[in-house]
């Protein structure tokens, strides 16, 4: 593991996330009026139940609140509709709305149901940051990093990753391990890089489990043990790590036989 990388979540799974927390909260303003309902005159609730029993007409998009709009774009997202999504998210986009500004910096990012536009993408994800969206933090890094969209420049995104770790995210702590690791944007710095890879790892990201076996294998930032190293790498891939040509071959020499390749 030599490079920037990047966790992609899938849309569907971040409207259901999101979709989930407004549901929460969409149900607790529900049990509220019904409340409120039960406390009201006769006549009105009979007036209430006649007008509920009817079908409900669907609300102009302009008309919406900005959770309205998310909702309405995982529907549209859920049911195919690139086209309903993109309008959706769009409009809360324009409301200022973090969630939105993400999701269709994405669809852009990965070309999901639109022309694939980098530069798009990084003006959503700048909008979102500005607003302290994290995963837009980790995106505008990746983005800084490989010079998607705009010029690559390690130092900005090594502002994005700080800026993100400094929210906790995982992600942006394995990212600015491999950037001290390698001395992109900052001066190499090996120990301090094995102290994001462990906060990393702390989490559960299985990148940063390698990354700190590569140091106990190479004694970078510690001294070297090849039995630490040995239960790094393993702990890395029971947990899913995924290691490339260069990544096995390190395995191989720790691991020896006790390595089968997958």
């Amino acid at each position: 593991m030599k490079k920037i990388i990047l966790f992609v979540l899938a849309l569907c799974l971040c409207f259901t996330a999101i979709g989930a927390a407004l549901a929460e909260t969409a149900a607790a303003e529900a049990t509220e009026t019904e409340t409120s309902a039960a406390e009201a005159p006769a006549a009105e609730t009979a007036a209430t139940e006649t007008t509920s029993a009817e079908t409900p007409v669907e609300k102009p998009a302009a008309e919406m609140t900005a959770e309205e709009l998310y909702q309405a774009a995982g529907q549209a997202y859920d049911a195919g509709d690139y086209g309903k999504t993109l309008e959706y998210l769009q409009k809360g986009a324009d409301l200022g709305d973090a969630n939105a500004l993400y999701s269709l910096g994405y669809m852009y990012f990965s070309g999901e149901g639109v022309e694939q536009d980098y530069g798009k993408a990084f003006e959503c994800y700048q909008k979102a940051a500005d607003l302290g969206d994290v995963m837009s933090m980790d995106y505008l890094g990746y983005l800084y990093y490989y010079g998607l969209g705009v010029e690559q420049d390690y130092h900005q995104a090594l502002k994005y990753f700080r800026q993100a770790a400094d929210l906790g995210s995982a992600l942006a702590y394995e990212n600015l391990g491999i950037l001290y690791r390698n001395g992109e944007g900052v001066e190499q710095d090996y120990a301090k890089a094995l102290e994001y890879f462990s906060l990393a790892a702390e989490q559960g990201e299985p990148g940063a489990m390698f990354a700190i076996g590569e140091c106990y294998h190479l004694g970078h930032g510690v001294k070297k043990d090849l039995d630490k190293a040995a239960k790094w790498y393993r702990r890395a891939l029971d947990a899913g790590y995924e290691p490339d040509e260069e990544d096995q071959a390190h395995l191989k020499e720790v691991l020896g036989n006790a390595y089968q390749q997958q």
